[in-house]
């Protein structure tokens, strides 16, 4: 695709101004055309040239390019209170807001700033949340904000920002907002938190942006070892406190299975296809049963490469099941970065740091924690000479900040481009025409291409339109999650209501099942993408409220949904069966109702404009 678009478009554009002016010059009766030809043939290049330029997009951004801000980056191992320390700046702010990667952390924030959980010796602070699907407004004067990265706005100033998990500035799929909040946010201070991959980067842009860049640098709060050997396939060692870690749903469900059936131990899951309150459920479980006996919480975690980021998990040992995992197409070897970043989540650590050594020679004293040696192991003793490499090694660096050019691109290329080309090709032009200097890397955007293709014979859609539909958080590979999309684009062309009924789950089919176990999966696996469509109607509503109508259904369903999946996960497992305990049953006693609901026959949620 990108050599054809290469190939092809240059040559057509060329003979476009050729032959236009060529018809016009013939009309007005004049010969010589191949001066105006050419003149207007460097005219197109010249804007073409100006619109795919992305060389510095810094640029882009002049209002913060007034001011010098103070670029404090704060980098260290997991467990290492780095963003604790930002966070005090934050509260200390009159205006400020904390950008995260994923809605559970914007909510940790929000919960802490409001309730005086920052720190000891720190007041409460009213902090406002903003997430691409929930906004809650505790003052309406409320100095600071919580919000995902996403939603950090570069036209508004603030005193002090905090941008989480900063090595993610070279994710392709989500890097462009990290660069975007590093490149265009107007404050006095950026405070950046994550690994020391980053610290040359971070170093460069704050050079390019004309910034002043302060490092800190950790070390973790927490002892770490690697065991001196493996688990050597043998579950029945999974101890009080360990994390298990795998790369697919079916190998935890398996693993939680064989961990219940060769030990007393209660097991609970966390892995990605969960949503981040569910996740954050089953942490606070398993963080309850390793502290206290009893029934109500866990004593096991089984989980995904999700507890690297987001959870605060008090874990003792992290097992890896393997070091590798399928990437969509084939099996691929975490990388350094992966490995050390699961692994650094073993040890239990308070919230509150000791010490930070910093260049500005700054330092900051916290309250004492409780020391325990974190653990980090495999499965199979095959793998254990990987994992000793990688935890000493040091963090491979990230060298370039994914970009993404803006919408205006997409609008300028559509008006140079022959009519009725289809949105995908326009996206797929900027994205391989766009030009970069070294230290940017343009991100992927075969999602939004495929949700393209998919909305592409829906009318009446403008261009913005269909690019904010193409930007909504859904994977163009999940058929339940398009259909409802693509549905509620056709409303939204054709000015109707768009209805939750528009969300169609796969039913469950009792018979092709082979044991019970598989109808509590599929339960499962229904109710995961029942909540992913709630979140995608919720986020289309804060941007299309006049076609999305139903937000306080949908939040209600959604949390709905989410005690059915916390209800399912709790259930689920060897133990809970000889309780008596029916997933099926239990869940579809709750998707009844939920269906309920959704009915378009319902009197809330029928109403067409």
């Amino acid at each position: 695709m990108d050599r054809w678009i290469i190939s092809n478009f240059i040559p057509w554009a060329t003979n476009e101004c050729r032959s236009t002016l060529i018809h016009q010059d013939s009309d007005r009766g004049l010969v010589d055309t191949e001066d105006s030809i050419n003149l207007a043939l460097q005219a197109f290049l010249s804007s073409l040239s100006a619109l795919i330029d992305m060389r510095r997009p810094q640029d882009k951004y002049p209002d913060a390019r007034r001011y010098k801000r103070q670029i404090h980056l704060h980098v260290g191992p997991t467990n290492s209170g780095k963003t604790h320390s930002a966070l005090r700046a934050l509260h200390g702010a009159h205006t400020g807001v904390y950008a995260g990667p994923l809605r559970l952390l914007a909510h940790e924030v929000f919960t802490r700033m409001n309730k005086g959980q920052i720190a000891h010796d720190l007041a409460p602070r009213a902090c406002n949340l903003v997430t691409g699907e929930e906004q809650r407004t505790v003052e309406i004067a409320a100095g600071l904000v919580s919000c995902t990265v996403e939603m950090l706005s570069p036209h508004q100033y603030y005193d002090v920002v905090v941008i989480d998990e900063i090595q993610m500035i070279g994710d392709i799929y989500r890097g462009d907002a990290w660069t975007q909040a590093v490149l265009g946010t107007q404050a006095k201070e950026l405070h950046l938190c994550g690994e020391e991959s980053v610290i040359e980067l971070i170093r460069k842009l704050s050079i390019d942006c004309g910034d002043e860049f302060i490092l800190h640098e950790y070390q973790r709060l927490t002892p770490l070892k690697v065991s001196e050997q493996s688990l050597k396939g043998d579950l029945s060692q999974i101890q009080k406190g360990d994390c298990v870690v795998t790369f697919s749903r079916n190998n935890i469900y398996a693993i939680k299975k064989l961990i219940e059936e060769q030990t007393d131990l209660r097991v609970g899951m966390a892995y990605g296809g969960l949503p981040p309150e569910v996740r954050e459920r089953e942490a606070r479980m398993f963080n309850l049963g390793s502290e206290i006996e009893g029934e109500g919480g866990y004593d096991v975690l089984v989980g995904s490469d999700a507890i690297g980021m987001g959870l605060n998990l008090k874990i003792k040992r992290v097992i890896f099941e393997a070091l590798y995992k399928f990437d969509g197409q084939r099996e691929v070897t975490l990388s350094t970065s992966q490995i050390k970043q699961i692994g650094g989540r073993a040890g239990r650590f308070g919230i509150l740091p000791t010490k930070v050594k910093s260049e500005s020679n700054q330092s900051s004293e916290g309250e004492p924690i409780t020391q325990c040696v974190g653990e980090v192991a495999t499965l199979q003793e095959s793998e254990m000479p990987l994992l000793r490499k990688c935890m000493v090694a040091p963090f491979e660096p990230i060298t370039q900040a994914v970009i993404k050019a803006p919408f205006e691109t997409v609008q300028g290329l559509a008006r140079m481009v022959p009519p009725g080309v289809r949105f995908s090709t326009l996206l797929n032009l900027r994205r391989t025409l766009t030009v970069t200097s070294p230290i940017f890397a343009i991100g992927d955007e075969n999602n939004a291409a495929g949700i393209a293709d998919l909305l592409e014979d829906i009318t009446n859609l403008s261009l913005a339109e269909r690019d904010l539909f193409c930007s909504a958080p859904a994977s163009s590979r999940n058929p339940v999650a398009m259909t409802a999309l693509r549905s509620w684009a056709t409303a939204h062309s054709k000015r109707k209501l768009g209805n939750l009924s528009e969300i169609k789950t796969e039913p469950i089919n009792e018979k092709k099942s082979k044991s019970k176990e598989k109808l509590d999966q599929q339960s499962l696996f229904r109710l995961e993408s029942l909540h992913k469509c709630l979140v995608l109607y919720l986020w289309l509503g804060f941007r299309l409220p006049e076609t999305f109508t139903f937000m306080k259904l949908c939040t209600d369903l959604k949390l709905k949904s989410e005690d059915a999946l916390a209800l399912g996960l709790n259930s689920l497992g060897h133990r809970h069966r000889r309780h008596g305990q029916n997933l099926v049953n239990e869940v579809s006693t709750l998707e009844t109702e939920i269906n309920h609901d959704l009915d378009p026959s319902s009197s809330s949620s029928s109403c067409h404009v």
